[in-house]
């Protein structure tokens, strides 16, 4: 110690860290370090996997959200035959349903009536229809003229019992596509009671009770290479229109897989199908952490 102006100061001797104590701290250090980046890849691992699972459901969500809107119409307003073989329209049976196998994809097609129906409450004073609609409409929405089927007493109408199908009508309705929330109050009017029967060119008067479906389509699911995705499957729906013939066919979401069973066991020979099995392999759209493609599986089922 040592006096300054009367303050006494004490020297004190520093201590610096030893080799050892530092070689120490940096391999405490590195092992900090050396955990903190597992626990960032294993946190970045879960991130992406996580991320390829939830881009796989969306994908599958999307299909079947598509696939139920077709099936949910699988037999509605289908006209049977059955003396027709497979394949053949009208179908064997209402419930007719095709399936393909194949490697990784199956197809499967059915019939069903994609547009409105609706019922003939009454026909008033005034030679006027009044309907309940489940979204009848003289055209769709781009200006096609759509086309019915006129079930009577239970029937299709057949001007002709040798016609291979039923008689083919168009409406001039007013209220065009308005939806059937209520099932007892008319909402839509046919004037003059009157539909028009291309099939003859005559016009026929309808009567309470009767029903008009939108003519059917053929229905088809299937996968094939996109060309938009660099060639890989995707799943598509193909519609053909049993009036005029008119093919679409729009893809879907990106597959990898596509099978159909058919229930009960044994149902599509007797053409008695009434429940669809798909199973559908989605490739996410993201990576996982070790750059491969996560792929899962969904099944869904479908009731006629």
């Amino acid at each position: 110690s040592y006096t300054y102006s009367g303050v006494t100061m004490l020297r004190t001797k520093s201590k610096a860290f030893t080799i050892t104590e530092m070689m120490v701290a940096i391999a405490m250090s590195l092992v900090l370090m050396l955990a903190l980046f597992e626990l960032y890849e294993s946190t970045q691992k879960i991130f992406f996997n996580t991320n390829s699972i939830s881009g796989a459901e969306e994908n599958a969500y999307n299909a079947y959200v598509v696939m139920q809107k077709f099936f949910d119409r699988w037999g509605m307003g289908v006209p049977s035959n059955s003396n027709n073989s497979a394949g053949s329209y009208p179908p064997p049976t209402v419930n007719y349903v095709s399936i393909s196998s194949g490697n990784p994809c199956d197809s499967i097609t059915f019939y069903g009536s994609l547009y409105g129906f609706g019922t003939v409450y009454n026909v008033d004073s005034n030679s006027n229809a009044n309907v309940i609609s489940c979204r009848l409409s003289s055209s769709n929405n781009n200006g096609s003229t759509l086309y019915y089927y006129l079930v009577r007493d239970g029937n299709f109408y057949y001007s002709n019992s040798s016609n291979p199908t039923p008689d083919i009508f168009t409406i001039n309705i007013n209220q065009n596509n308005t939806p059937c929330i209520s099932t007892t109050t008319p909402n839509a009017i046919i004037s003059g009671d009157t539909i028009q029967d291309i099939t003859t060119n005559q016009s026929v008067s309808l009567e309470p009770g009767d029903i008009l479906y939108s003519v059917p389509y053929q229905i088809s699911f299937f996968c094939q290479s996109n060309t938009k995705d660099n060639g890989n499957n995707w799943l598509y729906v193909q519609t053909i229109n049993e009036v005029t013939g008119n093919t679409r066919a729009e893809a879907i979401v990106p597959v990898t897989s596509l099978h159909f069973n058919a229930y009960p066991q044994g149902c599509l020979s007797t053409n008695s199908c009434n429940m669809i099995q798909a199973t559908i392999g989605v490739n996410s759209s993201n990576k996982n952490a070790s750059g491969s493609t996560a792929s899962i599986t969904f099944s869904f089922d479908f009731y006629k």
